[in-house]
């Protein structure tokens, strides 16, 4: 079984990237992601939402150009929600990082550029952010699931 430091750095380690810039952006990520007390523990001495950071810690070591993510806050309390969405919305912002996401979370999606509505596995719908604040961005996402949710009754 491997620590926490020792998941998120295994796929660095596979590599060929130097020990020292390897342990840099450990200490980067897990800062982050509040995991540096945690680094020596086993997941089975982990909650859910710990288990979830060291994932995303895990994702994003290698600073990929794409990651893909399902409910990435699912596990996590709204504190560990709000730093993992900041830094994925700082990593796309400042380093052009996409994140592809799937959530039922309006607040998290507020947090995206784009979010494309699916129903019954088809586009239905999609909105941009643009130059809007995040709260007013919500407002429209919250909108779209009441058309989303309230324009189809199911008959026996």
């Amino acid at each position: 079984m491997l620590t926490v430091k020792e998941n998120v750095l295994l796929p660095v380690s596979l590599g060929r990237m130097p020990k020292a810039e390897a342990e840099e952006r450990f200490r980067r990520i897990a800062a982050e992601l509040e995991l540096l007390d945690l680094a020596a523990r086993y997941p089975s001495e982990l909650s859910g939402g710990q288990r979830q950071r060291t994932s995303a810690a895990r994702a994003l070591i290698r600073e990929p150009s794409i990651v893909f993510a399902d409910e990435p806050t699912g596990a996590l309390d709204s504190k560990s929600a709000s730093s993992l969405l900041g830094l994925m919305e700082r990593l796309n912002r400042v380093q052009g990082v996409t994140f592809l996401m799937a959530t039922h979370d309006p607040a998290v999606s507020s947090y995206c550029s784009r979010v494309v509505f699916l129903r019954d596995g088809a586009i239905y719908s999609e909105v941009y952010k643009g130059e809007r604040s995040r709260q007013a961005f919500f407002k429209e996402i919250l909108n779209v699931q009441a058309v989303l949710g309230g324009d189809h009754v199911d008959t026996l």
